[in-house]
């Protein structure tokens, strides 16, 4: 066993420990209470990122709704190790951003292309003389929108009216910022920090609406309820007709593909759509890097989005390594015997939820046997290697979409990345429903 399966249950548990965030977020409360300070949101802002371009519009809105002092920091965007297939990545975020858009009632058409770089650099100036003048949320939408339509007129007259900053001072505005972002535990533009924790853009503003509404924050006349609650899933009717099959990229070692599959599973038998499990390698075991502040970010998050779904998560025994290609052996003899699902459910749930540990056989016996799997006959499968070449094909057609990380589902004309992505699932396979109706 090595020195990484031993310790990694309880410094993963430390990590997403519910008595530990209680604890963390009443001495927070008790500490800003004893130096009568207001509840400080940061806020970091990166024009050019279209997650970025979405937090800021709610920005208004949350200050109107609740009594909190709105921090505003310009950042450069992520540094490469948080930002694995960086092209690949700048590329997706606008199609998405433009999807997100849609579905929540925001502004951001994808113009296929980045701002000029240039006009994002005249961009910053504004923004950092706006934030020093104490109106960035004056600012920001219109700079914003002048950017990405790459409007010259508009931007000198937006310079006019908040100024712009020297270029030692935007720089030095956007060293701080990456500073501060970073001693405060994330690494990419359009996130929220209070006290504490971290909420990345529009879809998890939800998160700290709640938390702050329950700290008393919450001023509106009307009953509290988020800007943007997440979609909800099973919104169209089930119907015995076929739905079109979804090819589901996951990864074992992916706590977000662990909260995305039993969604993913409910959904497709709502609308009578087959899965075709298309397991990948996890990046880490690919040689793509993470920092500390992303991977303790996505352990929390994925925490507290399991929560809001229902789903276990923080037992956790890490499948790095062995552990995971031991699962990923049994995945082609496990759909081959018709249980697929139970496998991959099972398995997610024993490294996410229980703590077992996959790289040793008691463990995996485990998770085979629950599975309705013979352990006998799957014991013979993990000297099997051949699933290296259809995990190899599977990373490639994941890339022939755009994308690279998991969980991502392609189904009919989209292929999007992430658990809270689901909606959008749903929302084609019911679109394209409805043609196959239309066409009788």
């Amino acid at each position: 066993m090595s020195i990484r399966e031993i310790v990694s249950p309880f410094f993963a548990a430390r990590i997403v420990s519910e008595k530990r965030q209680r604890e963390a977020r009443a001495a927070a409360e008790k500490a800003r209470r004893k130096a009568g300070a207001p509840h400080e949101v940061f806020y970091f802002h990166q024009p050019d990122d279209p997650y970025a371009v979405l937090a800021a519009q709610l920005l208004q809105s949350l200050t109107e709704r609740f009594d909190i002092k709105l921090i505003p920091m310009l950042v450069p965007p992520p540094a490469d190790n948080d930002a694995p297939e960086r092209e690949a990545l700048i590329n997706y975020s606008r199609r998405d951003g433009a999807m997100l858009a849609q579905k929540y009632g925001l502004s951001f058409d994808d113009p296929g292309r980045q701002p000029e770089g240039a006009l994002t650099a005249l961009a910053r100036r504004i923004l950092a003389s706006a934030i020093a003048k104490e109106r960035f949320s004056e600012a920001v939408c219109a700079v914003d929108r002048a950017l990405w339509q790459e409007d010259t007129g508009r931007i000198d007259a937006l310079a006019g009216e908040f100024g712009m900053a020297g270029e030692a001072e935007t720089a030095h505005a956007m060293k701080k910022g990456a500073e501060m972002r970073r001693r405060l535990g994330h690494y990419l533009g359009g996130v929220f920090c209070y006290a504490g924790e971290q909420y990345w853009g529009a879809d998890r503003l939800h998160h700290l609406e709640t938390r702050l509404h329950a700290l008393g924050a919450y001023m509106g006349e009307e009953p509290f309820a988020p800007l943007k609650p997440p979609p909800a899933l099973l919104a169209g009717p089930g119907d015995e007709a076929a739905g079109p099959a979804i090819d589901f990229f996951l990864s074992l070692r992916s706590p977000y593909t662990h909260v995305a599959a039993p969604q993913l599973f409910a959904l497709a038998r709502h609308h009578n759509c087959p899965v075709r499990l298309r397991f990948v390698l996890p990046m880490m075991m690919r040689g793509i890097p993470a920092s500390f502040q992303k991977q303790t970010y996505i352990m929390r998050d994925a925490k507290r989005e399991a929560a809001r779904a229902g789903i276990g998560f923080g037992r956790i025994a890490d499948p790095f390594g062995r552990p995971s290609e031991r699962g990923l052996a049994l995945i082609p003899y496990a759909v081959s015997q018709g249980k697929g699902e139970a496998f991959v459910l099972s398995f997610l749930s024993g490294v996410w939820a229980e703590a077992i540990r996959s790289g040793f056989n008691p463990g995996l016996k485990k998770i085979v046997a629950r599975a309705g799997l013979d352990w006998k006959e799957a014991k013979a499968f993990l000297g099997d290697e051949s699933w290296r070449e259809e995990a190899e094909e599977n990373r490639k057609a994941l890339f022939e979409h755009g994308l690279w990380g998991v969980p991502t589902f392609a189904v009919g004309d989209i292929a999007v990345w992430g658990q809270d992505r689901l909606w959008a699932v749903e929302d084609e396979i019911i679109r394209l429903k409805a043609k196959t109706r239309a066409q009788g």
